[in-house]
């Protein structure tokens, strides 16, 4: 049984709008940032110039982002919506969709970068810590732990994800699957999708039972000192946070679990499982 897709299509439109927004927010900011350097210190307009740049390229690539996800998770809505369907006919995606091929090189992308920037850190964190304790080599475990734990992650959210959707949007757009996609869907790990929504739902948990501790613990500090609505206010803020938190990990835990589904769904149809 598949999330109501409509959760997925309300979540992912949530994504491109806040992320415009975040992109407005940032270019006004911005704006406004490099007008007070250039009022008040006229001979660093060139350095005002480079900061503005540098903060529409960094919200421009965060923006490309947010639609990324949100064209693929409101695709993948429609695709459920196809499979219970029943149609004999093939998927037909939206005009704004960018073709399979491309949320796999996608995501393929990101976890090269990744792993390459981790290697460079690790190799960096390995060389300075046997510097600093005059050893041949040090491995210093805790930093290394982290670099390979976010490795880890990154293939998990960008690699594995994008793959299992380009794969099944292929899929779905064929009236007759080719053998390259078969051999391709056949790559793909349905656990490990599994696996990371079970590591969501967790976290969800903990944040939720964290955010709760925090209000509890903060309450009589913060009514000493702001009054009860003060106290109330910054309460209900955190609450609402916590919320939303636990919403957003929820919905993007069930979005990993119904691609392994859907994956395991063709992958029984021909006989790979």
């Amino acid at each position: 049984m598949y999330t109501r897709p409509i959760i997925y299509k309300v979540y992912s439109i949530l994504v491109i709008v806040f992320a415009a927004l975040g992109f407005i927010g940032s270019i006004i900011s911005g704006f406004s940032f490099t007008s007070v350097l250039s009022k008040y210190f006229p001979f660093l307009n060139g350095f005002s110039v480079a900061v503005m740049i540098l903060v529409v390229i960094v919200s421009l690539i965060s923006v490309f982002f947010s639609y990324i996800e949100f064209s693929s998770m409101f695709t993948f809505a429609e695709m459920i919506e196809y499979e219970n369907s029943n149609s004999m006919y093939p998927f037909e995606k939206k005009s704004f969709v960018l073709p399979a091929k491309f949320y796999k090189g996608y995501g393929s992308v990101i976890f090269y970068i990744t792993l390459f920037l981790e290697a460079i850190i690790i190799i960096a964190t390995i060389i300075s810590a046997s510097i600093e304790k005059q050893a041949f080599i040090c491995l210093p475990v805790i930093p290394i732990a982290i670099s390979l734990l976010s490795l880890v992650l990154t293939y998990i959210v960008y690699y594995a994800k994008y793959k299992a959707f380009a794969d099944l949007l292929q899929i779905v757009s064929q009236k007759e699957v080719d053998q390259a996609t078969k051999e391709s869907l056949k790559e793909n790990k349905p656990n490990l999708l599994r696996g990371y929504c079970t590591f969501l739902f967790v976290i969800a948990i903990l944040s939720a039972i964290a955010i709760i501790a925090l209000v509890i613990f903060m309450f009589n500090p913060l009514l000493s000192v702001l009054g009860a609505g003060g106290a109330i206010a910054i309460s209900v803020v955190y609450i609402v946070l916590g919320i939303l938190l636990f919403l957003s990990l929820s919905v993007t835990g069930c979005y990993f679990d119904n691609l392994a589904k859907m994956l395991e769904h063709h992958m029984i149809r021909f006989k790979m499982i």
